[in-house]
């Protein structure tokens, strides 16, 4: 058995799971099996994505993180954390001193929306751009 049959062995248990416990929750059987397979899929497409080191040689902890994927992942959240502090900066400039009123949710659960786009967006980027 190889590595990587190894490490995939190891995750369809870990799918069944959490298709069970959204099946326990609630939701049709049906659902679980989708969120169990929906899971696994995750599982094959991890190796693939580039977010992670694979050493097949370590069996079930195939994938890792090396120093460029951490690099990679503190500028992003970096990146997200500075759009976060702008956009709720701005909001607060303009909820205080423009139009003073209180806050509603919907601007600052756009900054949420702002600030993951962010991450994704620059997490890409910075992948793609450090291949190189």
């Amino acid at each position: 058995m190889t590595g990587m049959s190894r490490y995939y062995l190891s995750r369809a248990p870990i799918a069944a799971i959490f298709g069970g416990l959204f099946s326990l929750l609630g939701a049709p059987w049906w659902g679980g099996v989708l969120v169990g397979m929906l899971f696994f899929g995750w599982f094959l497409w991890a190796p693939r994505i580039g977010r992670y080191v694979v050493r097949p040689e370590l069996g079930a902890k195939a994938l890792s993180r090396d120093e460029r994927t951490q690099l990679i992942m503190l500028k992003s959240a970096r990146n997200a954390f500075v759009v976060m502090n702008f956009t709720v900066m701005g909001i607060a400039i303009y909820f205080g001193i423009i139009a003073p009123s209180r806050v509603p949710v919907e601007p600052l659960s756009l900054s949420m929306l702002l600030s993951w786009i962010t991450y994704w967006v620059s997490d890409f980027r910075l992948r793609r751009g450090s291949s190189d």
